[in-house]
């Protein structure tokens, strides 16, 4: 009898692998657990505090433990700390594979191979934002279609004829505006921070639309921290004791010229010191020294443009590095290196908003478009051409022919200005750090304190002749002008109506003007008069009907709105922090912070 056959046996299907569930924060999907809790939980909201107050004796041994040089009284000091409240995510609680990868940081192994890292060290709004890649338009196509200058040869001439009139010598008579002269150099280095434009051109018409845009449209300081330690670690020296994450930028050298910088309290020449780390880092050749480019080593090639934005981005690389002292000095458990960005960024943002903002636009203006601007985190936005090209460029006004930069150099040209943040000047001459106490109101005694020009159609002179470029590039009135127009920006008028606010007559707008520049304006069947170009417009606006010292109904506007709209659509940012933001770092007024006082925290008031 044949033996029944068995059935194979069935081998047993291998388990499904567990995935790993994402979670998902401020639109940002990660299968990182504890990155929502990094992000949404900061150690410093409104109200924060330690649950165990350190004393100033215990401050004081952690300062001289770390051998740490604080820039502010040990009282203040010991309050900053005692306003840090304990780390959401302590270091012992991130993933092994992560804190293995911190441990490879230091400079002794420098292992990035494999490496395994907290999203927070990098940029996150381009992987959760809509359309943040682009510009765009505040105003309707119906707007602009009705009110725009039309893209031809005459309207071309004209401006031309226009912007050589804004920047002739001899213009710039009127008295200087309230806004101390640092606030022209601030708005540059915040224009760095939020656009980046290089492919628009001049010479044809161009839908804004198709414009990419290089920088975030947020104020996350990704000019300043780049595309972070894990990616650009050349821009940042990493602890080779202490604490792991406690990351603080390279800073640059000077070259020996004599004293220079701040002369502090003493308040004469004879307080100055020869500076040595006033720079910003370049690229060195040792080899061949004289053969150097000097190229900055930063995260915007654009804030080494001139001696004061290259001098502001220095400061702000040392207000980074204050602020990981104050993390060390309050103990603080977690990652240091993001709670530093995150208040170094989030007092950043409280400055522009309530020190630059309310001057620039007026505190009315900035408040109603906090209380109106709605914009959801993560809502679609184009960056527009409107603000860009046009309003935000009324800083181009304030810039002076000439500063006082340092006890040094009292009467220095905008030309050396821009003459000494190149070769063979570089790196920047020790006799050349500029005092910022002559910019900013930081109670430090000095000669002059420089005040901004008022915001108005006059440029200064050296704006005529821009250093390395040529043609329409060099005039920069020309190419403000055309840039507005190529890229079919609406009148001021237009804008006006956009706003439902009563637009500038011809008579506003020529008010004060001397005769040439009326001329052009009548030039062409007036055509400049009925459809003002934005910029100008913004300028004029200025002038006339806010004295010089803050923008216009219209301009005012344009700012403040797309400030508050990046601010608002960040989940990131100071306005979407729960239970709310105030600043803790050491400030003049208990409970605000001034751009004066972030160059006080960071250090480059004193010698």
């Amino acid at each position: 009898m044949a033996s029944k056959s068995r059935a194979p046996s069935k081998t047993p299907r291998a388990a499904k692998p567990k995935s790993v569930p994402a979670f998902t924060v401020n639109g940002i999907e990660s299968p990182q657990p504890f990155l929502a809790v990094q992000l949404s939980d900061p150690a410093t909201p409104s109200g924060a505090a330690r649950k165990a107050a350190m004393s100033p004796e215990e401050v004081s041994a952690r300062v001289r433990e770390f051998n740490l040089k604080p820039t502010v009284s040990e009282e203040q000091l010991c309050d900053a700390v005692n306003s840090i409240s304990d780390a959401a995510v302590p270091i012992v609680e991130l993933p092994e594979d992560i804190r293995e990868t911190i441990a490879t940081l230091k400079p002794a192994l420098r292992s990035f191979h494999g490496a395994k890292m907290s999203l927070a060290w990098f940029t996150l709004l381009p992987l959760a934002s809509p359309c943040a890649d682009k510009f765009g338009y505040m105003s309707s196509w119906l707007t602009r279609a009705a009110t725009r200058l039309q893209f031809t040869p005459a309207n071309q001439a004209l401006l031309d004829t226009l912007g050589d009139l804004m920047a002739d010598p001899g213009r710039e008579t009127s008295p200087d505006s309230v806004n101390p002269a640092g606030f022209t150099y601030v708005g540059q280095f915040i224009d760095h921070d939020i656009t980046l434009d290089v492919s628009s051109p001049l010479d044809a018409e161009t839908d804004a639309e198709t414009i990419h845009n290089m920088r975030t449209p947020a104020l996350d300081l990704d000019s300043l921290y780049g595309d972070g330690p894990a990616l650009q670690p050349f821009l940042y020296v990493f602890p080779s004791s202490g604490p792991s994450t406690a990351i603080k930028f390279e800073l640059g050298t000077n070259r020996n010229a004599g004293p220079g910088g701040p002369a502090g309290n003493v308040g004469d020449q004879s307080g100055m010191q020869v500076q040595t780390d006033f720079d910003v880092p370049r690229v060195h050749n040792p080899l061949n020294p004289g053969a150097s480019s000097n190229t900055a080593i930063i995260g915007d090639p654009r804030n080494d443009e001139n001696l004061i934005v290259t001098q502001f981005h220095h400061a702000m690389l040392r207000f980074h590095n204050q602020v990981v002292d104050l993390l060390v000095a309050a103990n603080f458990g977690g990652d240091i290196f993001t709670e530093a960005k995150r208040l170094v960024t989030h007092h950043y943002q409280w400055a522009v908003v309530y020190d630059f903002l309310t001057r620039i636009c007026g505190s009315a203006t900035v408040t109603n478009a906090i209380n109106t601007v709605n914009a959801p985190i993560n809502s679609p936005f184009r960056m527009p051409v409107e603000f860009a090209v046009a309003a935000y460029r009324f800083g181009h006004s304030m810039v002076r022919d000439n500063y006082w930069v340092s006890f040094r150099f009292p009467n220095a040209t905008m030309a050396q200005v821009f003459k000494f943040a190149r070769n063979p000047n570089l790196p920047v001459l020790s006799n050349w750090v500029v005092d910022f106490n002559a910019f900013f109101d930081t109670g430090v005694p000095v000669p002059v304190n420089n005040k901004a020009r008022r915001i108005d159609s006059v440029l200064a002179s050296e704006l005529e002749n821009l250093p390395g470029f040529a043609g329409i590039m060099k005039v920069l009135a020309r190419r403000n002008l055309q840039r507005g127009l190529a890229l079919g920006l609406p009148s001021g008028q237009g804008m006006a109506k956009h706003f439902r606010v009563q637009p500038m007559t011809s008579a506003q707008l020529t008010q004060g003007l001397p005769a040439n520049e009326i001329a052009a304006l009548n030039a062409g069947g007036q055509v400049l008069l009925k459809k003002t170009p934005l910029w100008y417009y913004v300028l004029r606006e200025a002038a006339v009907l806010g004295g010089g010292d803050h923008l216009g109904p219209v301009g005012g506007r344009i700012v403040a709105r797309t400030f508050v709209r990046m601010l608002k659509r960040d989940g990131n940012s100071f306005l979407n922090v729960i239970g709310g933001f105030k600043p803790i770092l050491p400030s003049k007024v208990s409970g605000t912070f001034t751009f004066a006082d972030l160059l006080i925290f960071a250090g480059v008031t004193q010698p």
